[in-house]
């Protein structure tokens, strides 16, 4: 038997217009290359299903969209995908077309548990949770012919029994970056996140063991190859994440991670993690506007004073810091937009992404807006965090699509983008020295 397993196409899809605003906008900036550290990395849940049906098919063929095409013609015995928000409105068409060729379509991730009545249209199974505990009776039941429509997580995966990724599967000159899941769970609660509908608000983690193997599986295939570990807060657990980062040390491995502000707090850990081969961190700071921040989460609020003095600590250890910020929340008026550049450019941030208020379903975000009627398009691939969705509180739409377009413009300028590198070779220097 052959399955196909999926990664829809979608990181940049949106509508005819959203897609030629966002094409001109970042055809405009300067220094933005390594937007494809974190744009360019394959779909991590499906390299981990594959090791799952590598017991059950004779064939798994892994077929990520942005890089090559759907063979539709091509004989499948089973589909499956996985796929966030931004990816559905492309997911909804690759499961209707498979389904009138008489293929059996499942899937899951974000977008089916989050929103899974909408996705039943377009296939035959979902998957709401987590897979890995749901997949053995799933393939029980597909086996004999009669697969129901939905299999639900029933407890806690533990983290120490999910198998390796598949990564021989990868066309892995594809990408920059290659993914590796330390983690799941986050103890912040943000009004706009919808990975806890997942995974949940408590942190598990897979053994030292076993990330070491993952990478070293990775490096067979990519001599020096730069890993992204795809945890929403890697380093929540310290002692765990120190022993982690003393056994990563010898491998000799570049990486990027998500993580939050606090690390700025521990100067054991920003050493280990240089001499681990962290180079970069993503931070959500989310907001520089307190009413906004407050309405966000209490924990990053009251961090807020002190976001200039960590981000100094963490990036004088030689940790770029790409920091994310969304504009247009209901705190802020038209004033965000130079308050985020004079933020970034004062802090020397190494990275800056900035997102626009976008209701991902499964988030507390999506659901009050809802009530309140300001969601403006529910075309899921126009949910790319830089469209606007939704009807501002205190600013136009137009107001909101302009100042974004200005904010990232001063931001990536020529001489900005030179200030911070002239930055970093001045901290690198001296760690050096």
């Amino acid at each position: 038997m052959r399955i196909a397993l999926i990664s829809p196409r979608g990181v940049g899809m949106g509508r005819d217009e959203d897609d030629r605003k966002t094409s001109e906008l970042y055809g405009t900036l300067s220094g933005i290359g390594t937007l494809e550290e974190l744009m360019s990395c394959p779909n991590s849940p499906l390299l981990t299903i594959a090791a799952f049906a590598d017991d059950y098919f004779d064939e798994v063929d892994l077929i990520d969209e942005e890089y090559q095409p759907i063979e539709f013609d091509r004989h499948y015995d089973l589909v499956a995908m996985s796929f966030m928000t931004q990816q559905a409105t492309r997911a909804y068409q690759v499961g209707d077309e498979f389904l009138r060729r008489g293929v059996p379509v499942i899937a899951g991730g974000m977008h089916p548990t989050a929103l899974p009545e909408d996705t039943a249209r377009h296939v035959d199974a979902l998957f709401i949770g987590e897979a890995e505990n749901s997949w053995p009776a799933f393939m029980a039941d597909f086996q004999r012919g009669a697969m129901k429509p939905v299999y639900r997580n029933e407890g806690v995966v533990d983290m120490t029994r999910v198998p390796a990724p598949r990564y021989d599967l990868l066309r892995i000159g594809d990408y920059r970056t290659i993914p590796v899941q330390v983690s799941r769970g986050c103890p912040h609660d943000c009004e706009f996140c919808a990975s806890t509908k997942i995974y949940g608000p408590r942190y598990r983690h897979k053994t030292v063991d076993q990330v070491v193997r993952e990478v070293q599986a990775i490096k067979k295939l990519r001599h020096s190859p730069y890993v992204y570990f795809t945890d929403d807060n890697m380093m929540v657990n310290r002692p765990f994440i120190k022993e982690l980062l003393r056994a990563l040390t010898p491998l000799g491995v570049r990486w990027i991670t998500h993580c939050d502000v606090g690390i700025a707090d521990d100067e054991e850990l920003l050493d280990l993690a240089f001499r681990a081969g962290c180079r970069r961190v993503v931070i959500g700071f989310e907001s520089i506007t307190p009413a906004s921040l407050k309405l966000l989460e209490r924990w990053k609020y009251e961090r807020l004073a002190g976001y200039a003095a960590a981000i100094e600590r963490i990036q004088s250890h030689g940790i770029a810091i790409w920091g994310t910020f969304i504009v247009g929340l209901d705190g802020d008026d038209t004033s965000v937009f130079q308050r985020v550049v004079d933020f970034t450019l004062q802090n020397n941030l190494y990275a800056t992404m900035l997102a626009v208020p976008t209701p991902l379903p499964g988030s507390r975000l999506y659901q009050r807006l809802k009530e309140e009627g300001r969601v403006l398009t529910e075309h899921w691939g126009s949910y790319t965090l830089w469209n606007v969705v939704i009807r501002p509180k205190n600013m136009t739409v137009e107001e909101l699509e302009q100042g974004f377009a200005w904010t990232l413009r001063q931001i990536y300028a020529p001489a900005a983008v030179l200030a911070r590198s002239t930055h970093f070779k001045d901290i690198y220097a001296r760690l050096r020295a």
